[in-house]
This record gives C-alpha cells, sequence and structure tokens, in this order.
C-alpha cells in the first residue's frame, strides 16, 4: 500500500507539473478561456490534485507508523498543503465573484455578474454615495481611490468605505475598488462572496508559516543534520563561469565638444524643480533621463546630464549633430528608439515638458506649468509675466555669455518655486537625497567589476583548491563595497520615492544582487569560497538590471502595489530565489571539480541540499503571500496566471529534493547536482521566460 502511494502521490506531482507547463503555452496560443477549459477548471485536473492530496496523507501517514517517525511540523507542512488544496475546492463549488457598476445619484443595486455574466441577488441594497481620488502631494499621481458605499437593508442604511488593498465587508460580501468612470461620479467595484474557501485555505497558510517555523527549530530535522555535518568539515563550493560581454567602446575624442553652459550655471539650472513623471523632483532628474535616452549614459564627452539638457535648450543647433538617425533599413526595435530619441529632443526644444513654473489656486491646489503652456486667467500679472519672460530673460543672458546673471535667473525662478509651491515640495533632505542619487554610477561598471572578480576567485579556487588569507580578506573587503553601493542606491531610491523599492524588474534585480552580496559578505568568514558565489550570481543580476532597464525613473507607486504584503511577498521570493541560484553555483563546481572524487562530491552535495531548504520555504512563504496579497486587492487569492503557474511549477520541482528519504534518487550526490543546475531552468523561466514570452498579469515582475 506505502508503495502504490509513494508513486501516486509523486507521479501525479510530476504530471501536474507537466500539465502546468504546458496549460501556459496554451494559454499564450489560445488564450485564457482555452486555458481554463482544458486546463485548470478540467475535471482531470481537479482530479490529479485530488490523487496527489489524498496518496499524499496516506503515504506519510503510512511511512510515519512503519518507522515511527512521526513530526508535528513535517506532518504540518503536509496538512498545509491539504488544507489549501481544500480550500482551493471549496472556493471553486461555492465561491462566487463578480463585477458591480455604480455611479453617484443612481438608484440602488440589488444584484451584480459574475464573471459569467449570471446575476446574482444581495440580501440587502448598496448604492455609491461618494467616490473621491487622492493624490500625491502637489502631483496628479493617484495614491488611492476611495468608493464611499450605502449599505441599506432592514436595520437601516450605513456607510461602507472601499479603498485600494481596503476592501469594505458586509453581510458576508466583499467589495474591492476595480475601477471608475473618467467624471469621477462612477465607479467598478469587484464583489466576492467566499464564506467557505478563504477561512479553509488562510487556515492552510497560516499552518503552514507555523510548521515551517517548527521545522527549523526541530533539533532532528534534515536542516539541523546538515548544518551540523557541514560545520564539521570544510566547504567545497565554486561558482559557474560563463562568458564575459565586452565593454562599449570608447567616444570618438576627436569630435568637437559642442556649446555649453559652465558647469556651476547648469548646475544651478539643474536645481530647479519641475514637475516630472507625476511628482516633483530636480531638473537634474529630467537632465539625467534626456541623458540616457539620447546617449545611453548620463554624461556625453566629459559633459554633465545639465550641461546636456542646458545644451540643448539654448545651443540646439549645435547639438543637432550629436545624435545619430537610423538608417532605412534599421531594425523596428531600433526605429521605435530612434522614434523615442525624436520625441525627447522635441519635448526639450518646444519646452512643453520644462513645467517649473508653480501656480496656487484659490483652493490651495497647485498645478506646474511650462513656459509655452496656456496659463490660467485667474493668474496675477505679476505671475503671468514673470512665467512668460523669465526664460527669455536667461536666454539673453546665455547668449551674451552673462553666466553669472544666467545663474542669478535660475536662482531667482527657485525662490519663485518655494515661494508659491512651499508646502507640497519635497522635503530639502529629499531633494538632496534624490540629487546624490542622480549623481551615483548605476550598475552596469559594478556589474562587470563583480563578474571579474567571480571569475579571478573561480580560477583561484580551480588552481589552488582555495585561497589564501590575504586574497579572502580582500575578497570580503570588495564584496562589502559592493554590498555597501547597493545598500545605498537602494537606501536612497526607498527614501525618495517613499515605497520600498521592489515595484519594477530593475528595482528587484538591485534586490537580488543586495540579497547575494550580503550573504557573500557576512558569511564568507565561515564559508569563504562563497566569495565566487556571491560575485557571480550578483555581477549577472545587477548586468540584467542594467540592459534590462538601464535607469527607469523614480515614480510614486500606484495605489494597488501599495501594500506591506508586496514587499514581503517579493522579499521572500528574491531571497528564495538567491538560494537556489546559489545552489546552482555550487552544483556547478561539484561537478566540475570534484567528480572523480566521490566524498567531496558528498560534501557539495550537502550544501547545495542545505541551500534548498530555506530557499523551498522562502519560495513557499512568498508565494502564499503573494495569493494573500491579491486576494486583499482584487478579492481573488489565485488566477493561475502564468506568473503564478511557474512559480507552483518551481516550488513542486524543486520539493521533490527535500524528500531524499523516500526518494533515493537524492541521496546520490551526482544526480543532486545534476537537479539542482536543470532545476534552476524553472526559476528562469519563472522570471524572465513569463515577462518575454508567455505574458500574463504579471508581466512587468
Amino acid at each position: 500500500m506505502s508503495r502504490i502511494c509513494k508513486y501516486l502521490s509523486f507521479g501525479s506531482v510530476a504530471v501536474l507539473i507537466l500539465y502546468m507547463a504546458a496549460m501556459t503555452v496554451l494559454e499564450k496560443f489560445l488564450g485564457t478561456e482555452a486555458a481554463m477549459k482544458w486546463g485548470y477548471h478540467s475535471a482531470v485536473f481537479i482530479a490529479l490534485w485530488a490523487v496527489t492530496a489524498v496518496s499524499g496523507v496516506v503515504f506519510y501517514l503510512t511511512e510515519a507508523g512503519r518507522k515511527g517517525s512521526f513530526s508535528f511540523p513535517v506532518a504540518g507542512i503536509h496538512l498545509a498543503f491539504v488544507f489549501i488544496l481544500a480550500g482551493a475546492l471549496a472556493t471553486r463549488v461555492s465561491g462566487v465573484q463578480g463585477a458591480l457598476h455604480l455611479r453617484i445619484g443612481d438608484e440602488a443595486a440589488t444584484s451584480f455578474q459574475d464573471n459569467g455574466m449570471e446575476s446574482h441577488d444581495f440580501p440587502f441594497e448598496v448604492s455609491l454615495g461618494d467616490f473621491e481620488i487622492e493624490y500625491y502631494p502637489g502631483t496628479y499621481a493617484p495614491v488611492d481611490y476611495v468608493s464611499t458605499l450605502i449599505i441599506a437593508d432592514g436595520d437601516g442604511a450605513a456607510e461602507l468605505p472601499v479603498a485600494m488593498n481596503r476592501p469594505g465587508r458586509y453581510g458576508g460580501y466583499r467589495f474591492y475598488q476595480s475601477g471608475y468612470d473618467e467624471d469621477g461620479r462612477g465607479a467598478t467595484l469587484a464583489v466576492s462572496r467566499d464564506p467557505a474557501g478563504i477561512p479553509i485555505t488562510y487556515s492552510g497558510y497560516i499552518l503552514l508559516l507555523v510548521s515551517i517555523m517548527g521545522f527549523f527549530f526541530r533539533k532532528d530535522s534534515g536542516f539541523r543534520s546538515l548544518a551540523a555535518r557541514i560545520s564539521r568539515r570544510a566547504c567545497v563550493l565554486l561558482a559557474a563561469l560563463l562568458s564575459l560581454p565586452g565593454l562599449a567602446s570608447a567616444a570618438n575624442a576627436a569630435a568637437p565638444v559642442p556649446d555649453h553652459l559652465p558647469a556651476d550655471v547648469a548646475e544651478e539650472y539643474g536645481r530647479m524643480l519641475i514637475y516630472y513623471n507625476d511628482r516633483i523632483c530636480p531638473v537634474q532628474t529630467l537632465a539625467r533621463d534626456f541623458s540616457m535616452k539620447l546617449y545611453g549614459k548620463p554624461s556625453f564627452m566629459g559633459l554633465t546630464s545639465e550641461q546636456v539638457l542646458t545644451g540643448w535648450i539654448f545651443y540646439h543647433d549645435s547639438w543637432e549633430d550629436t545624435v545619430q538617425e537610423v538608417g532605412p533599413g534599421a531594425s523596428s526595435k531600433e526605429m521605435k528608439k530612434s522614434g523615442e530619441r525624436q520625441q525627447a529632443v522635441m519635448l526639450v526644444r518646444s519646452a512643453s515638458i520644462l513645467k517649473v513654473f508653480p501656480y496656487r489656486d484659490a483652493e490651495g491646489n497647485v498645478t506646474w506649468y511650462s513656459p509655452v503652456d496656456r496659463l490660467p486667467a485667474g493668474m496675477d500679472s505679476e505671475q503671468w509675466l514673470f512665467v512668460r519672460k523669465v526664460m527669455s530673460l536667461a536666454g539673453e543672458a546665455v547668449a551674451m555669455k552673462n553666466y553669472t546673471r544666467a545663474g542669478e535667473i535660475f536662482g531667482k525662478i527657485s525662490e519663485f518655486q518655494r515661494k508659491t509651491a512651499g508646502d507640497v515640495i519635497p522635503s530639502g533632505s529629499r531633494i538632496a537625497a534624490e540629487r546624490l542619487y542622480n549623481m551615483i554610477e548605476r550598475p552596469g561598471p559594478v556589474s562587470m567589476a563583480c563578474l571579474t572578480f567571480g571569475i579571478l576567485f573561480f580560477i583561484l579556487y580551480c588552481l589552488f583548491s582555495g585561497i589564501g588569507k590575504k586574497v579572502r580578506i580582500a575578497g570580503a573587503f570588495l564584496s562589502g563595497l559592493v554590498f555597501l553601493y547597493l545598500t545605498l542606491v537602494l537606501g536612497l531610491r526607498w527614501y525618495v520615492s517613499a515605497h520600498v523599492p521592489m515595484s519594477d524588474g530593475f528595482e528587484v534585480m538591485m534586490l537580488l544582487a543586495w540579497h547575494t552580496m550580503m550573504l557573500g559578505t557576512l558569511v564568507q568568514r565561515k564559508f569563504p569560497v562563497i566569495l565566487p558565489f556571491a560575485f557571480l550570481l550578483g555581477g549577472f543580476a545587477l548586468l540584467v538590471a542594467s540592459i534590462g532597464e538601464s535607469d527607469p525613473s523614480i515614480a510614486y507607486l500606484t495605489p494597488v502595489l501599495s501594500s506591506p504584503l508586496l514587499s514581503l511577498h517579493v522579499m521572500s521570493m528574491m531571497i528564495s530565489y538567491t538560494l537556489l541560484g546559489l545552489a546552482m553555483l555550487n552544483s556547478v563546481m561539484g561537478l566540475v571539480k570534484n567528480w572523480r572524487n566521490r566524498a567531496q562530491l558528498a560534501d557539495s552535495a550537502d550544501i547545495s541540499l542545505f541551500l534548498l531548504y530555506p530557499a523551498v520555504f522562502c519560495l513557499a512563504a512568498g508565494t502564499f503571500l503573494g495569493a494573500v496579497w491579491a486576494n486583499v486587492s482584487w478579492g481573488r487569492y489565485w488566477a493561475w496566471d502564468p506568473k503564478e503557474v511557474w512559480a507552483l511549477i518551481t516550488l513542486l520541482v524543486y520539493s521533490f529534493a527535500l524528500h531524499g528519504k523516500v526518494l533515493h534518487a537524492f541521496r546520490n550526490p551526482v544526480f543532486l547536482h545534476w537537479f539542482c543546475i536543470l532545476a534552476f531552468l524553472c526559476v528562469i523561466i519563472t522570471y524572465f521566460g513569463v515577462n518575454f514570452f508567455l505574458g500574463g498579469l504579471h508581466s512587468y515582475a
């Protein structure tokens, strides 16, 4: 019986992995509806999960009873997944999700439509009392959308506020802010009723978290046994070697430098504030983005980004030949980038992007205008004259080479900004932090340095089976410098944007590198051979950050992303990916260097398995934290989106390695090493494959 259940449980999981992978491809070509019909909502799919759960429980109880090795944490982990599956089934059978559109002043609604356009009656009446968009101070960037519902039943009427990440609950129904009408008098709400599924599912999440914590504190756990074995002998680790991309060639030094302002005058221009990307920031930020857009770097021919921007503004004829136009045979991608460069130049030359003049209306609202915008009728004559003429005066001073006068004019504009919009302008410390952030070199050169250090340590370990104390100290110093650099960049980005830097691909890759370098810096004294891992994995993460999006602008979080659950979700996933990457590199090293030495292969296999335990548990925690966040934000904790599916596939694949007591193949060091290498493909598909090929709701992350 035990043998049959073993093959049924692990076999059905393997089939599920292949099934779900196939469905993500099917969805790409035939659409979501086909994937749901033939995959995630099909009877075969549900049956496979049922077989997995039942056979897994029977197998665990049989094995635990036969060996007398019952463990509450291990049992709790497996039981938690049973609860989660049972909750999902309950949601599928009895839960209802739909949408409701309301407008201020309309009659109260008594029903809503589900996703299949079927109508469901409320046991009460609901109407929209008010809708409001809340903005970040002094901007038009929304910080929240808030609907005030009026619920009327037999006991009277009550107000129910609904906002992003703050659903309203009444009578067993949950209302989520989903959208709004352009005139601001209507709102679309997601409606959910799931009285059985959510309590069961959340019970599974809680049990999983408690059991995982208990597992790591349990003295006879597999993880603690590995830790004891590793601490009693020397670690033998090494990193993978991949080709290092070549550096870009230097610019032609013989080319004449275009006309430009002196650096101090251009810097004064960059100190002015501007309304840019839906927030108030230094003009220096626009200058850096402009230079990056045109030349792919923050400086050009030795000139600062502020000199580049002011050069195009005051000496545009001298700068026209500095941007190369694409030829007729250019690719669509090159044509697109050329069009973006031309648009950036047009916006700067027309001054329409230079919204540096704030205006406060009678109600105290501040709006920013460029010199060429249509100014409000309520602006007094002195302000109107200042906005219309001051930039022309600056241009005249520049034309006469009276740079001192030009700098004074830029300073006058800054004074006008502080006087007019003082209470909505970011604090001086935040502006200073952003200026410092703009001056810091981005990850491209740092990634090359990390990869170089990683290759160097790789060679040292391969040739000398280790490194000397002085070299190790030097490596620790270098890794510490990279860690401090990443801490500074992420810390400044956090402070300036007022949110944890985890909202886009650039920030996530920087966070992955930060985790890697932190681990390399802190544990290298005990495990000095982790340095190649830290430098190589961190270097590749920084390389992806630099080539994927060379320098994305800082922006406020959209309301739906403004949740601490999102931060915990991303942090858990990045820790997991970091550890899985280290396990993969360790396995590459084990096979490359120790393929003839069985004992050393076993030692390095223990290291990989030691890393897999926290990696898999962080992956599980991160996946289900994301589900809780989705439930709080949208009213459903699982949508079978390709990113969600591949995260689940990755979790299931790596979970096989933690069952070495019953899956004897994983006791073979060579097999375990190859597994860690090949399984990492799941991580690559989850993060990169979904983003670039499969798409979906999570394609931005």
